[in-house]
């Protein structure tokens, strides 16, 4: 067994075998309860550690379910995070992105939305800020309870600063404001996030996930588009598709939740 899972078993006492998170993992694995990363690199170490360290705060701080452990062996890392029961966002809204949802699926939508904006009301209350929100990072338990997960450009007043400066998470998860900002400043420029930059990534990601269509705008980085370009779109909107034409299906109260007014998102502060 590898030197750094073998010790991260024998800390955490799991008897189960080690397995690969996915086939295409080879430093991350399922052990019992735990989720076990391993870095032998300084530079993929340090996101590793920060985000266990966040998880540990918030389960201390009573804001996330999930506890978190690290060790070393010489000056290679493993980290642990605790399973939660559950599907990502993504995942859960795929019954939604067809014309004809099942029977309860839009109240329920409209359920898990309410609680998302909960959720996120009381980690930026405490000072937090995910700093990734996407619909891969937005787990739904089997009760429909919303968590938080993937910490590693959370930021907070008792969390040891990012490795570098933060310059957002997931392109497309970029809302216009944070995009605006990127393009106006230097690549080591730190960008500080807002309670209404969050609520807005928030609203994208429910749409997001209950569309299937990106939110601001539908193009990718690649041949021909930058990642300057990308930010342009989503900070200027001139690739927004309207949430009339995306949607599946009509669901007014969702939408003036997800689409609607800024001042409401700004307001939940």
């Amino acid at each position: 067994m590898d030197p750094l899972l073998d010790a991260a078993v024998r800390a955490l006492g799991v008897t189960d075998e080690p397995r690969p998170l996915t086939a295409h993992h080879d430093t991350a694995w399922r052990a019992g309860p735990w989720k076990i990363k391993t870095a032998t690199e300084p530079a993929t170490a340090a996101p590793l550690l920060h985000e266990v360290r966040a998880v540990r705060l918030l389960h201390a701080g009573g804001l996330h379910p999930a506890g978190g452990r690290y060790g070393y062996v010489g000056e290679d890392l493993w980290t642990a995070v605790e399973f939660l029961p559950g599907v990502d966002l993504w995942q859960w809204c795929a019954p939604g992105r067809t014309a004809r949802p099942g029977p309860g699926f839009a109240p329920r939508l409209l359920d898990v939305a309410h609680r998302a904006f909960a959720a996120l009301d009381r980690l930026n209350a405490a000072g937090w800020r995910h700093g990734d929100i996407q619909p891969w990072n937005i787990l739904i338990t089997p009760a429909d309870d919303v968590a938080f997960i993937d910490h590693e450009y959370a930021h907070h007043r008792d969390l040891l600063p990012l490795a570098g400066p933060y310059r957002g998470g997931m392109d497309h998860a970029t809302v216009p404001d944070v995009a605006r900002r990127l393009l106006a400043t230097a690549p080591d420029t730190h960008i500080h996030l807002t309670p209404a930059d969050e609520h807005h990534a928030l609203a994208a990601a429910l749409r997001w996930a209950w569309t299937g269509a990106t939110p601001e705008t539908p193009r990718d980085v690649g041949p021909g588009i930058s990642l300057e370009d990308l930010l342009e779109d989503i900070a200027t909107g001139r690739h927004h598709i309207p949430l009339t034409r995306a949607r599946p299906w009509p669901a007014p109260e969702l939408e003036a939740l997800i689409a609607g007014d800024r001042a409401r998102l700004i307001n939940r502060r």
